[in-house]
């Protein structure tokens, strides 16, 4: 009886284990080679923070902060500040998936410095430092240089680079 009660115990108590060593939600970065990483909100909020200026229609503009789409490129080995070749960049584009199945497409130059574009960040907070609401996160895609959000990505899943042939 004594045995029946523990392994009822150790097995009600296994899912909350386990739970508690799950990383959590990922963004994944995946590259045009196949080199892939994936990006926790603790690995996130270990980089340099990074913001810019954004605006929703004809909103206030406030300001945006988190983690650019291109240091994530870099971390995952596509380097954009690098000389890479006008013809590497120009014939790549960057896809933003949401959970949803929601798209979103970026010519590579509009991420890349030279170019001159403002940056894409990847958020994971809301303005008071608190996790993101279910509907909106755990992570999403602010294009801070667009005051329509169409290409602002609401739970942000993956950012994958893709040759255009």
């Amino acid at each position: 009886m004594a045995r029946r009660r523990l392994l009822v115990l150790l097995l009600a108590a296994a899912p909350i284990a386990l739970r508690a060593q799950a990383p959590g939600p990922a963004v994944k970065v995946v590259l045009a080679d196949g080199t892939e990483r994936d990006f926790t909100r603790a690995e996130l909020g270990r980089l340099p923070p990074e913001t810019a200026t954004a605006r929703l229609r004809e909103g206030q503009p406030f300001t945006a902060s988190g983690v650019s789409a291109t240091t994530l490129l870099r971390l995952t080995g596509l380097d954009l500040a690098a000389n890479l070749g006008g013809a590497q960049v120009a014939s790549h584009a960057l896809i933003a998936r949401a959970a949803d199945g929601y798209r979103a497409v970026f010519a590579l130059p509009e991420l890349n410095p030279h170019f001159g574009h403002p940056p894409l960040l990847v958020n994971w907070e809301d303005a008071g430092g608190g996790a993101l609401p279910p509907r909106v996160g755990p992570f999403q895609l602010i294009a801070t240089g667009e005051s329509r959000p169409g290409r602002w990505v609401r739970q942000l899943v993956s950012l994958e680079v893709k040759s255009m042939p």
